[in-house]
Formats: structure tokens, sequence, C-alpha cells
């Protein structure tokens, strides 16, 4: 149990910061609320690379999340070719 415990906080840069704690932090660092994704890259990164993922659940559950923006993109470009009224935007966060 206590090596379970300490791999699952390894595996998070936030430590005992909360997710929405996180969101508000950057709400202001940003000037903007920021997104789901924008959350999870800065709580899956290592603070000293935000370009290098913590582990491989990390890099499997954003590669899962940009193929399923892939595939909304362009499913919704295939509705607007084939002559679609104007579309509401991508909500991000509902993807």
């Amino acid at each position: 149990m206590k090596r379970t415990n300490k791999a699952n906080r390894a595996s998070v840069t936030g430590g005992s910061i909360s997710y929405p704690a996180t969101a508000e932090k950057m709400t202001q660092e940003l000037g903007r609320t920021p997104t789901q994704s924008e959350v999870f890259t800065r709580t899956h990164t290592k603070k000293k690379d935000r370009g290098q993922w913590v582990d491989k659940h990390a890099v499997d559950e954003n590669q899962e999340y940009e193929d399923e923006i892939k595939w909304v993109k362009e499913q919704r470009a295939e509705l607007i070719s084939a002559g679609c009224p104007e579309l509401p935007p991508i909500d991000y966060d509902a993807v």
C-alpha cells in the first residue's frame, strides 16, 4: 500500500493541490479560465520540463484526448463541406 501511494503521488505534479485549486491558480496566471487539457498538462508534466510527461499513463491519456479532438474537427469539417449551416464552436472541455 505504501509503494502504491508513493507511485500515485509521483504521477501527478500538483502534489496536494487539488484540481480546482490548480485551475484557479492558472486562471489568475492566464487571465482566463484554462481548458481541462491545459490543467491536465500542468498537473501531469514535470515542473522542470513541461514538455516531459510524468508517466506512460499521462502520455496515453493525452494522446487519446488529442485523437478525440482530431476526430471531432474532421467530423465538423465534413459537415461544413456537406453544406450544414454554421455550427457552434467546439467545446473542448466537453470532449
